[in-house]
């Protein structure tokens, strides 16, 4: 799956079970800019970073949910790969949408894994 696909079914997801109408203000301008997108960017197979920005944004903007406390996130070797990526990755691992994964004697967040089709159906089934 891509980057526009999830963000596209997350989107009806959301809006099919509560029944709503989503406007582009309630989105912000990420969702936005993701859904307007004509780009290969958002075209290319869905990375874990590119997943946790995307809800991110749907939980700070749709759902209205403020940044929780990062606890143990900023621990993960991989965490600051991105600094745009890192506070997105953090609030997803705490909020129990991405697991760590085992690389050599660290666990890490993966953030620039492939998401797998069990990973998006889980995230799926939390929406």
């Amino acid at each position: 799956m891509n980057c526009k696909d999830f963000t596209n079914k997350l989107i009806d997801l959301y809006q099919n079970k509560n029944n709503q109408e989503l406007s582009y203000e309630a989105l912000g301008p990420f969702l936005c800019e993701i859904i307007e997108s004509s780009g290969v960017v958002y075209k290319m197979p869905l990375r874990r970073n590119t997943m946790a920005r995307v809800l991110h944004e749907f939980y700070k903007n749709v759902l209205k949910e403020k940044d929780l406390d990062w606890g143990d996130a900023g621990t993960f070797p991989d965490i600051y790969d991105c600094k745009v990526c890192a506070n997105p990755l953090a609030q997803c691992y705490v909020r129990g949408l991405i697991k760590p994964r085992k690389s050599g004697k660290a666990f890490i967040l993966g953030a620039d894994d492939i998401v797998s089709e069990d990973e998006i159906s889980y995230i799926f089934s939390l929406i």
